[in-house]
């Protein structure tokens, strides 16, 4: 939440500088010294440089315009308002929507793609007209760090429009600004204050770019197409480049990215590691997006190739000639199969096949198919847990909770959970059972949690921090489920709502441990 004793020693230490760097140049006249300096903030949270160089180009181009009185896009529809009028932000911004449109009816899709591409620029503009309405937005590519700053400090932000719905989501800047004011207003700030505030004072508290990108990657667990044009600006050769990318809503950190590069190459030539969970951004215009970075090259593989190939050409995408492969997902076996014929040594993804256990051929499966209809069977919703919460343990490092947090409570300092639940496609043997509890006990002990769980596709291993996450107190299978009384006394203990109750009774009934320790051996 937020601290005013920090926020003035933010100030004193060199905040005012920004604030004033906001107040010159909003209030009064925009310079080209404005576009570095912001763009210097934005490093703190952006690791793109593609993304930083395109800020800058608006950014100086607002800079001119304003001097030069000729404004870009359609703000000059703004010239016919009288400055008598009061006019609220929904107002100003129907003048803007309809100054996109400029007459021309275009669909609130286009409208909307041409806000989003020039946001920066717009919003920018929006706050040098109205100050006490609108704030620049720099953040895009990177909602998730508005996320964080919002559940960091307590800002209420709005409900996000769906994908499709581009005229909500143009909207949604104002309903985002009105949360800003509400926040700023709470807490005595001027405009220019909450931009040093949302701009430098709040990405550096959470922890910046070290906040969601992962450095120490989990291994892969699926992987995705993605495609690129040959001459595409977010593309380059650098062994460091880290960008941002649509990517399927499903992908996680560590995930495998691979590559296909349209017109006029045409052909898979290298695959990417996502380096952050993947988030929803309401102002980019394909609205999911990850960072991916660490591309690996590989030979070429050509969309004639694939046509040819008798396991490639099965699949509808390679049908589609490639058309809307961004997020289409590789299974193990195809993803497998494009190493081999490409020749590759990147390393494979798990894929067992295994009649035993039906259509569970990964871990993956296991999270989908097992895990999530459990968690939803005990009462807990989807917007009850987390897969891969990723926190900030000071001195700006950060860790990776991979697979399900329940009930996760996440702020600087503080990290605390009902339940964790770490997932594995197998538990092959008594010494791998041992290695995936110190894991999981690992991660307990972090976020505090009641209970730990090993999840396989055998079954579930249950402990609690009564005895430090050491003795199972619990173990069945996806098959004892079906047991209504077995199922009562699970929903008993790992029930929604019944997590705290249930760590209580434990102790007390720890010394009757027995009584609750096993109902079926895992043969």
């Amino acid at each position: 939440m937020f601290n005013e004793y920090v926020w003035q020693n933010y100030l004193k230490a060199g905040g005012r500088e920004i604030v004033e760097l906001f107040k010159n140049n909003i209030e009064n006249e925009f310079t080209e010294d404005y576009a570095y300096k912001i763009c210097n903030l934005h490093k703190a949270f952006c690791p793109s440089k593609e993304v930083n160089r395109l800020l800058k180009t608006f950014l100086l181009q607002i800079s001119e315009d304003l001097k030069s009185n000729e404004l870009m896009y359609a703000c000059y529809s703004f010239e016919n308002l009288s400055e008598e009028t009061d006019f609220s932000a929904q107002e100003l911004l129907d003048v803007l929507f309809f100054g996109i449109d400029d007459g021309n009816h275009l669909s609130d899709k286009v409208i909307f793609e041409e806000f989003s591409i020039g946001i920066s620029y717009y919003t920018t503009f929006l706050a040098y007209l109205c100050p006490e309405l609108f704030t620049p937005y720099y953040f895009k590519f990177n909602f998730n760090i508005v996320e964080k700053i919002a559940n960091e400090f307590g800002i209420n932000l709005p409900e996000m429009p769906i994908k499709k719905d581009y005229k909500g989501r143009f909207f949604y800047y104002g309903e985002l600004c009105v949360a800003f004011n509400e926040f700023r207003l709470k807490h005595n700030m001027s405009p220019y204050e909450f931009c040093a505030f949302i701009y430098d004072f709040a990405p550096k508290y959470i922890g910046g770019i070290d906040s969601y990108i992962v450095k120490d990657l989990p291994s892969a667990k699926c992987a995705y197409f993605i495609g690129g044009e040959k001459d595409d600006s977010f593309l380059t050769d650098e062994d460091n480049i880290i960008t941002p990318w649509q990517c399927n809503p499903d992908t996680m950190a560590g995930d495998n990215i691979v590559m296909y590069v349209k017109s006029p190459v045409s052909a898979i030539n290298s695959v990417w590691r996502s380096v952050s969970p993947g988030f929803n951004d309401p102002f980019f215009y394909y609205y999911r997006c990850t960072y991916i970075a660490n591309p690996q090259k590989i030979k070429k593989v050509t969309l004639k190739t694939l046509e040819r190939d008798k396991f490639f050409k099965q699949l509808p995408i390679v049908r589609k000639n490639m058309q809307g492969l961004n997020g289409v997902e590789l299974y193990p076996s195809a993803y497998n199969h494009l190493l081999d014929i490409s020749k590759s040594d990147l390393p494979r993804l798990e894929f067992v096949a295994n009649n035993d256990y039906g259509d569970l051929k990964r871990e993956k499966d296991v999270e989908n198919k097992l895990i999530k209809p459990f968690l939803k069977k005990l009462g807990y919703t989807e917007d009850e847990y987390t897969q891969q919460l990723h926190i900030h343990v000071g001195n700006n490092n950060s860790k990776l909770i991979p697979d399900f947090v329940i009930h996760p409570n996440i702020s600087i300092g503080h990290h605390s959970a009902e339940l964790i639940i770490e997932a594995k496609y197998t538990v092959a043997s008594e010494k791998d059972l041992e290695i995936y509890k110190m894991q999981a006990r690992s991660y307990a002990n972090q976020l505090k949690a009641k209970y730990s769980v090993i999840a396989s596709k055998e079954g579930i291993w249950v402990s609690s921090e009564t005895d430090d996450f050491t003795r199972d107190f619990f173990v069945f299978t996806w098959l004892d489920l079906n047991d209504s009384d077995i199922f009562q006394r699970v929903l008993k203990f790992l029930g929604n709502g019944n997590v705290l109750k249930s760590a209580e009774t434990r102790k007390r009934l720890n010394g009757r441990a027995a009584e609750f320790m096993m109902f079926k051996d895992l043969e």
